[in-house]
């Protein structure tokens, strides 16, 4: 007889002298929509000295989920990287204690500092059914009214939704968005194996995985529909991560210089072409065009798409990232953004 599947999700949790925010995340969790699956909230405390582990073990028994903890050494700088790879160890070891035959089995990513949606659990579920990897959508309600980072993420956003308009993908439909901030992260537990998990570094851990995810052929799925909210402080534990960009930011009184949309849009319109050309190399003229614009020769693209997993990292391979010398004023990108999203019929994001 058939053991029916099961979903087992480990949340996984980087904690480093957050007392302040725990009562909030433990209730959120609560709050949590799984009918349908076994959850586990895994709390990494990255050498706590402000009570804070002491709190979790109180709570524990009145939770209305499993809760399991962990410790490892202060390290006198923070390290994102470190902290977050060994809470994501947490929740891998703790599936794997119960694991059964056809169990499908996610690995979550958030922050102390941050609430997921009531539903974050589920719609990550429901997103790694089309996906690998989820990055889910990262919102700063405490944001000040006339926050001038708020704005850039927003033209960001704009920018990605113009992006899977011109350049579509199955898994990760149009509107998108750009994060890949570890607040809101998921993935398949083998795949975040295969992948060797995060790196031991101060920052940007999360944005190096997904990147590596997609170069190795996995799919990504930035979906909008998986939210967490997340603060706006600008002292945070890891160097030069979001806070100091929202302190960088709030002290700067110019108009801040974004990617031109004009370049955005002929670089994604080469993503597409590349995209449509990957599986088609064999035929000589769309060898032959896709030469002309990538400025490689049609054996050595051959040879390329032969190394490359999916049409994803060939297009990774070909297309460069945009270059800060084509840049412009926010306020001038975002009256010409304005103009692209009606001619290309851009949906509302």
């Amino acid at each position: 007889m058939n053991c029916p599947t099961r979903t087992r999700v480990a949340i996984c949790v980087p904690v480093r002298d957050e007392r302040e925010c725990l009562p909030a995340l433990l209730d959120a969790f609560s709050r949590q929509h799984r009918p349908h699956a076994d959850l586990v909230v895994c709390l990494l405390f990255d050498g706590c000295d402000d009570g804070g582990h002491a709190y979790v073990q109180a709570r524990k028994a009145e939770l209305d989920y499993r809760l399991v903890s962990a410790r490892i050494e202060r390290l006198a700088a923070a390290r994102a990287g470190r902290a977050r790879r060994a809470a994501m160890a947490l929740g891998a070891e703790t599936l794997a204690r119960d694991r059964q035959p056809g169990d499908i089995e996610l690995l979550l990513s958030t922050d102390a500092d941050s609430i997921p949606a009531a539903d974050w659990v589920d719609a990550s579920i429901r997103a790694l059914e089309h996906a690998d990897v989820v990055a889910g959508y990262i919102e700063r309600p405490d944001a000040p009214p006339m926050d001038m980072h708020r704005r850039v993420e927003r033209y960001w956003e704009r920018l990605r939704c113009l992006q899977r308009t011109v350049d579509p993908l199955d898994h990760d439909p149009a509107p998108s968005h750009p994060s890949q901030g570890g607040a809101s992260l998921g993935f398949r537990a083998n795949v975040y194996a295969a992948l060797g998990g995060f790196d031991d570094i101060a920052t940007h851990e999360d944005v190096r995985l997904v990147t590596a995810a997609r170069a190795a052929g996995y799919r990504v799925r930035h979906d909008r529909g998986v939210r967490v909210a997340t603060s706006s402080r600008v002292h945070g534990r890891a160097v030069d991560g979001l806070a100091d960009t929202l302190r960088a930011r709030q002290s700067c009184h110019n108009m801040p210089a974004v990617q031109n949309p004009d370049t955005a849009l002929a670089r994604y319109r080469l993503c597409a072409q590349t995209r449509a050309a990957f599986d088609g190399l064999d035929d000589a003229a769309t060898a032959r065009a896709l030469a002309e614009h990538s400025n490689r020769s049609v054996d050595e693209l051959r040879a390329i798409a032969g190394e490359c997993a999916s049409a994803e990292s060939f297009v990774m391979r070909l297309v460069p990232d945009p270059k800060n010398s084509e840049e412009l004023a926010l306020d001038t990108a975002e009256q010409r953004l304005a103009q692209l999203e009606t001619a290309h019929a851009c949906p509302t994001a």
